[in-house]
C-alpha cells in the first residue's frame, strides 16, 4: 500500500434496511435465517442498543466490500480486529482490572472472532472475517469507553514505570489522571478570570 488510508476510507458502513430484503446469497454462500438470528442474539446481548442485522444488508455490505480496492478492503477488515486483539490483551492484562459483566461480554466477542464455521465462514475469500469486523464495529460503542482507558494506562505504564502491585500501578495512574485534570481545570480558571477582569481577548487577526 503505497498511501496512507485515512480515517474516512476506513468505514465499514451497515446499508439501511432494505423493504425487499429477499437476498441471502453471495458467491456460492447462502445465509441462513438460524445463523443471522444467532449473530443478532449474541450482538444484543454484547451492545442492548446496537441496530440488529439482516442477510440482505449482509450481502449488500460483502458485495460493497468486494467493491474496494484490495488494500483498502482488508485495512478496513484488519481495523475491527485489531481493536479485538486490544481487548484480549487487557482481559490478560493482571494490571488491569475489568468488571465482571464486561469482563463476559468481552470474551463472549473475542470467543466468537476465534469460530471458523461462523456466519460466514472465514475460509471466504476477502470476506471471512467479514461477519467479525461487523461484530466488533456494531458492539464497539460498549466496549470504547474502557478500552480507552485502558490505553491510556498502558501509556502512563510504559512511560512511568510504576511500582508495587496491581492495584498501586493502576492508581499511580488514577492519581496521575486527576492531577492532569486539575491542571487543566486550573488553566480554565485562570483564562475565565483574565478575561473577566475586562483584559481584551488576544487578536485572531492583525489589521495593517
Amino acid at each position: 500500500m503505497n498511501a496512507q488510508l485515512r480515517h474516512d476510507d476506513l468505514a465499514l458502513p451497515l446499508p439501511p434496511p432494505s423493504h425487499d430484503a429477499r437476498r441471502r446469497q453471495f458467491g456460492d454462500l447462502t445465509l441462513g435465517d438460524a445463523a443471522v438470528a444467532r449473530f443478532n442474539a449474541l450482538l444484543a446481548e454484547l451492545s442492548p442498543d446496537a441496530p440488529r442485522v439482516s442477510a440482505d444488508q449482509l450481502v449488500t455490505l460483502a458485495r460493497w466490500l468486494q467493491q474496494q480496492p484490495a488494500d483498502q478492503a482488508v485495512a478496513i477488515l484488519s481495523e475491527r480486529l485489531a481493536r479485538a486483539e486490544q481487548l484480549r490483551r487487557m482481559l490478560n492484562d493482571g494490571d488491569w482490572e475489568v468488571d465482571a459483566d464486561m469482563r463476559e461480554r468481552a470474551r463472549m466477542l473475542t470467543s466468537y472472532l476465534q469460530q471458523v464455521d461462523d456466519l460466514i465462514p472465514d475460509d471466504q475469500p476477502l470476506v471471512g472475517h467479514l461477519d467479525d469486523a461487523l461484530l466488533v464495529e456494531l458492539a464497539w460503542p460498549a466496549f470504547h469507553a474502557e478500552t480507552l482507558d485502558y490505553r491510556d494506562f498502558c501509556r502512563f505504564r510504559s512511560a512511568e514505570r510504576p511500582r508495587g502491585t496491581a492495584a498501586e500501578r493502576r492508581l499511580a495512574w488514577e492519581n496521575a489522571c486527576l492531577a492532569e485534570a486539575a491542571l487543566l481545570q486550573q488553566r480554565r480558571d485562570v483564562r475565565a478570570r483574565r478575561y473577566a477582569g475586562g483584559q481584551p481577548l488576544p487578536a485572531l487577526f492583525r489589521v495593517s
